[in-house]
């Protein structure tokens, strides 16, 4: 009796061996929730402010951080939880629309929060009021930030 048990235990636990390896093996390098590369790293927008990103945690510095929780790379936008211990708006929601730049050097892309207090992330979702046509007032009616890579050898 014990001796089936014991089978039954190496069967479920190889079992479970193979479907992580598996599953580790499939997985994209792309992986459709992680950011543009050109999204990720140190950057300083054309006020002067200081960013942070990486794929799970978007920094406004020195104090704000917004929790990653989905990429649209289609629309260009990313859904984001404001921290719990942010000043404005803990918790709630936030949507950044992003874009990619040409021609703008040294600014590599550019952001528009389009929302950042909203209750539900679909609430975040559904509220679009930019015009990434139009950065110099198409962030609900203001600028877009466009960003820079801080450079580091300074």
């Amino acid at each position: 009796m014990a001796s089936i048990k014991t089978t039954n235990l190496i069967i479920v636990g190889l079992a479970s061996f193979l479907l992580l390896n598996i599953s580790c093996v499939t997985e994209s390098k792309d992986n459709d929730d992680s950011l543009p590369a050109f999204l990720i790293g140190e950057f300083e927008d054309d006020y002067g402010i200081h960013y942070q990103i990486d794929n799970e945690v978007f920094r406004l510095l020195p104090n704000d951080k917004f929790h990653i929780l989905s990429v649209n790379k289609a629309e260009g936008f990313l859904i984001l939880q404001n921290d719990s211990l942010n000043k404005f708006a803990p918790s709630l929601f936030t949507r950044i629309d992003y874009q990619k730049l040409n021609n703008m050097d040294p600014y590599e892309w550019a952001f528009c929060f389009s929302s950042f207090e909203e209750a539900k992330p679909e609430d975040a979702i559904n509220k679009v009021n930019t015009k990434k046509s139009d950065l110099m007032n198409g962030c609900n009616g203001f600028p877009f930030s466009r960003m820079k890579k801080v450079d580091k050898s300074k």
